[in-house]
């Protein structure tokens, strides 16, 4: 009798992990892959900086044209770059940014690949 617990344990934990291994199959199959890099209309809403034990982080806040607002991680030089208010088309990948390309004249520029 308990060798008999012991295979269903085993088959319990088996079954488990391999339930675990389907959902993130399926999670990244599904394009909610952080490592990949969507674009989307959006406005600036602020920039700030953070800095602790030496180290500056640079955080940008967009509004998208459906509302949803979002800070998304930059460069130093993105920074410097990007200004309340601005609008353009934003380039990230989960919760870090990859580009910018602001409205210029009346519309976006957008001729260049994200990094």
């Amino acid at each position: 009798m308990p060798v008999t617990i012991m295979m269903y344990l085993l088959l319990v934990v088996v079954g488990l992990a391999v339930l675990a291994v389907v959902a993130l199959i399926a999670k990244v199959a599904d394009g909610n892959a952080p490592s990949e890099i969507e674009s989307a209309h959006a406005q600036v809403l602020g920039v700030r900086e953070i800095a602790a034990s030496g180290a500056t982080q640079h955080w940008i806040a967009f509004r998208f044209s459906d509302g949803h607002q979002r800070e998304l991680l930059a460069t130093p030089s993105q920074a410097d770059v990007i200004f309340r208010g601005q609008q353009g088309v934003v380039h990230f990948a989960g919760d870090r940014l990859t580009g910018w390309i602001p409205e210029l004249d009346g519309g976006v520029q957008d001729l260049h690949s994200s990094e």
